[in-house]
């Protein structure tokens, strides 16, 4: 089905039914483009995201783009080497670029993100990742993808530990958090790498 983004010189309208440009990896990952570089001149992209439970991914930086994330559907937790602390659906939090970062869904659903990334250029990140047919185990070839999108792998994802103290010091700090029902360590240890 091709996209129902209608585009009328600067106003580009994506419409929610449209199937858009769908990208998936083969550990769950999905991204839509809404808005991309061709109706933005590439000055930002805006994805709908989905990931399954308990997905997170390598703490990493990205040279080029500024990211926002906007958290529509589950719960998740972001670190940062200065802050941490938990999402709930609505939050927002911007992730300047050369900033090194990661986040992790936790509880027993999915999360869904809408993703800005400013300038435009990440997207293909997804798009690569599916072309090549990389599985989670394709590490130094993921590493090429990422680097080749301005974007540097600095370490593993958060463990189920870290998710725990993330949640506990939101608590002292006084947010209401959902129970976190971090999943086993199976499926997030074993893909190791995902989503910037």
């Amino acid at each position: 089905m091709p996209s129902k983004t209608i585009t009328s010189g600067p106003v580009s309208i994506d419409r929610a039914a449209s199937s858009g440009s769908v990208s998936r990896t083969s550990w769950g990952e999905e991204s839509r483009i809404r808005i991309g570089p061709a109706d933005s001149g590439g000055q930002l992209t805006i994805l709908d995201y989905h990931a399954p439970a308990s997905f997170g991914p390598p703490r990493h930086l990205h040279h080029r783009e500024d990211e926002v994330l906007e958290l529509i559907e589950g719960q998740a937790v972001v670190w940062t080497p200065n802050l941490s602390f938990v999402l709930a659906p609505g939050d927002l939090v911007l992730l300047p670029k050369l900033g090194p970062h990661t986040w992790r869904a936790y509880g027993p659903r999915g999360i869904r993100f809408t993703v800005t990334f400013t300038p435009s250029g990440f997207e293909r990140f997804f798009q690569e990742i599916e072309r090549r047919r990389l599985l989670a185990a394709d590490v130094a070839e993921l590493r090429v993808v990422a680097g080749d999108v301005g974007m540097d792998i600095l370490g593993p994802p958060l463990s189920d530990e870290e998710v725990r103290q993330i949640i506990a010091q939101a608590e002292k700090c006084g947010q209401s958090v959902r129970s976190p029902h971090v999943a086993s360590p199976g499926f997030r240890e074993a893909r190791g790498q995902g989503k910037g």
